[in-house]
């Protein structure tokens, strides 16, 4: 049975995180590249295996109704369209900031497209966005979706969502302030 009005949050986000945290570049320089500049600051990863969020706090609750653009959060996982999303100061290590807000495209009358079609309208949505933004640093930088639909809300008009950066390892800072393209 599936559960009502669930945010697909980060499951597709952190497979790639998995598959892509690993890579390794041989010819980097040893140190804080130019690149680096202006980059939200965290501490290093932790090592394998190790889930570097777990004892990052969760925040004051937020509706996702009322989650807007520059929030941060240390939420991971699915969420309910009735249930909070913790936000966190951004000046605090945290796991993902919202970069921009999002209203899918359609017909309030469309019918709903399911789970894999809204995940396919918030990235076509979103990456416009993310894409710049995270760039050469696919890895280090995952694209979030927040999409807290299902029949029921998608059948009640629901079309909001939201796109995020999420981070590999805690960061303090707002990408936007740190030199993002957002």
């Amino acid at each position: 049975m599936r559960r009502a009005s669930t945010l697909a949050l980060v499951t597709a986000a952190l497979g790639l995180l998995t598959l892509t945290g690993c890579a390794t570049v041989d010819d980097k320089p040893n140190g804080p590249a130019a690149s680096d500049a202006g980059r939200p600051s965290g501490p290093a990863a932790p090592p394998a295996g190790a889930d570097p969020f777990k004892d990052l706090p969760q925040g004051t609750p937020v509706a996702f109704k009322d989650l807007k653009t520059g929030m941060c959060s240390n939420h991971r996982g699915d969420v309910q369209t009735d249930q909070p999303v913790g936000v966190v100061d951004c000046g605090t290590p945290h796991f993902m900031e919202i970069v921009s807000q999002v209203t899918l495209p359609g017909e309030a009358s469309a019918p709903f497209p399911g789970d894999l079609g809204v995940m396919n309208l918030m990235r076509t949505a979103c990456e416009p966005t993310l894409a710049p933004m995270i760039g050469a640093e696919r890895g280090a930088l995952i694209s979030v979706y927040l999409t807290p639909m299902n029949q029921k809300s998608w059948d009640a008009g629901n079309r909001l969502g939201q796109c995020a950066i999420g981070y590999a390892a805690p960061k303090a800072g707002t990408f936007a302030k740190a030199g993002g393209q957002g």
